[in-house]
């Protein structure tokens, strides 16, 4: 379970850094004691010096430090002081350090050891506790937020020059927490801007590589329970114990750029995009991740790319949704993908289309699919990473949405089929179907003329397939217009309108 443990406690520790997660009380000195317990829940080692100075309270000389016996890896921060002020009114000011440090040593997956050291600056940072001790409530501000590389050991590996930084400005935040028999959370951040770069020179591949990039109008809305007194390396335990956490990413639009150079030959990406959120949910329930963005435009151009590779598309959306706990109850899953107005710019068209005889349109791909199934065993279980087979059994599927658009052609199509997983031999180790799907056609054979006229397919080639259409599809009312209802029964058969094929 290392990999949980790196995930919670990587959680923990931004948790801290950002004021975002933790519980406060009254008093500067209750409020470090339960930053203390809220970190060593994750499994940290904490030590400081404490001393008060009238309403003050100073923590000096501050280490948290994690060990990885799995991964023979450990995560450490470093930070100079901590102040807790009562500031005599019910609320606690928290005075955060400029600088503090990182340091993660590990294993690469070829078993080579590294050793990464991270800087966490802070510039104008204000917190502010206040509540009660069952339901507390952060607000914080700060100029400046970033997170650089300091330093990278990585053996033979390493790269003669590595520069990484990342840049939050003008955050704006506030958290509060229940306390109870768990911490509830919940908490809300915008920053005005983000920005990051990366740069690379490896002497020894004859690479360099520039990325930058930078967001607009970031925002985060989001929440979660953490059980108390459970056993963090156990991720199983943790869900069943009401584990939950859950959260959406907004912003107002990106951009990214980045230049690999290898053996002299340079090649540039550049992509930008819109409005865009992202939204994770995670809990024994199950996990969801979604999210999309408009207006995505990408450029490539040099290094092997024969010629400059340019796109747009208005919109791309993704959906996946998963149970995560086993139960003799069927659950829903779902997954669903769009790429919508995809335009492609008149010279690549030109590349295999110079008399521009296909229609020139926005092209769209797009398709729900939602599921249920049966799990047999708890996905977080430690012995399914051994196995090879999912642990369980679909039982049902529902194709909605269907959308292909695409040089003056248009398929839609939608279907339910159930799943009898009693029968693995009627198709071959795949439990029976039993449902059917409904498909149209709009300007198939307007396509595959065009497709002849530019002597893709021959004329012999055209026939098979139009063959092959008029048995799988029927003409329908409109002018170029093929419907088709796949059906397959509860003996197995496979028909086509009607007309069994299998």
């Amino acid at each position: 379970m290392s990999r949980w443990t790196q995930f919670a406690g990587a959680t923990a520790l931004a948790c801290v850094f950002s004021a975002s997660a933790s519980v406060a009380d009254i008093s500067g000195q209750e409020v470090w004691d339960d930053w203390k317990s809220y970190m060593e829940d994750f499994g940290y080692t904490i030590t400081g010096t404490e001393s008060r100075s009238g309403d003050t309270l100073t923590v000096a000389d501050i280490e948290m430090s994690l060990d990885i016996p799995q991964d023979d890896s450990s995560v450490s921060m470093t930070m100079p002081e901590l102040t807790f002020t009562d500031q005599g009114d019910g609320t606690v000011s928290i005075g955060m350090p400029e600088q503090s440090v990182m340091t993660i040593d590990g294993q690469s997956p070829e078993g080579d050891a590294f050793n990464v050291s991270l800087g966490w600056s802070l510039t104008g940072m204000s917190t502010i506790v206040s509540g009660s001790p069952e339901n507390m409530t952060y607000s914080y501000t700060a100029a400046s937020m970033a997170l650089e590389l300091l330093e990278l050991d990585a053996g033979e590996d390493t790269p003669e020059d590595l520069q990484a930084v990342m840049t939050f400005d003008n955050l704006i935040g506030q958290s509060t927490m229940a306390l109870g028999d768990a911490r509830e959370t919940q908490q809300t951040m915008s920053a005005q801007g983000v920005t990051y770069e990366l740069r690379v020179v490896d002497p020894t591949e004859d690479a360099n590589v520039v990325m930058t990039g930078g967001i607009e109008g970031l925002q985060f809305d989001g929440g979660g329970v953490i059980p108390i007194g459970v056993d963090m390396e156990d991720p199983a335990a943790l869900f069943k114990s009401g584990f939950a956490m859950d959260g959406t990413f907004r912003q107002a639009g990106a951009d990214f750029q980045m230049t690999i150079v290898e053996d002299g030959q340079p090649t540039n990406i550049e992509t930008s995009n819109g409005a865009g959120e992202l939204k994770v949910a995670v809990s024994e329930a199950g996990l969801e991740y979604a999210g999309g963005a408009a207006d995505l435009s990408v450029n490539l151009v040099g290094g092997e790319i024969p010629f400059p590779i340019s796109f747009t598309m208005e919109e791309i959306g993704y959906e996946f949704v998963m149970p995560m706990a086993a139960s003799e109850q069927e659950q829903d899953f779902a997954l669903g993908m769009t790429l919508g107005g995809l335009i492609v710019p008149d010279m690549l068209w030109n590349i295999f289309d110079p008399s521009a005889i296909l229609p020139r349109d926005a092209a769209t791909v797009s398709f729900d699919i939602d599921g249920k199934t049966r799990l047999f065993k708890d996905l977080m279980d430690p012995s399914l990473e051994e196995s090879e087979e999912f642990p369980g059994e679909l039982t049902a599927l529902t194709l909605s949405e269907l959308v292909v658009e695409i040089a003056g052609a248009e398929l839609t199509g939608s279907g339910d089929f159930t799943f009898d997983n009693s029968d693995l031999e009627s198709f071959d180790g795949m439990p029976r179907p039993e449902g059917a799907a409904d498909f149209r056609l709009l300007g198939g054979n307007a396509l595959l003329d065009k497709v002849i006229q530019m002597g893709f397919v021959s004329q012999e080639e055209a026939m098979g397939a139009r063959m092959m259409m008029g048995l799988f599809a029927r003409p329908g009312p409109a002018e170029d217009e093929l419907n088709s209802t796949i059906e397959v029964n509860e003996q197995g058969h496979v028909l086509a309108n009607g007309q069994r094929l299998r």
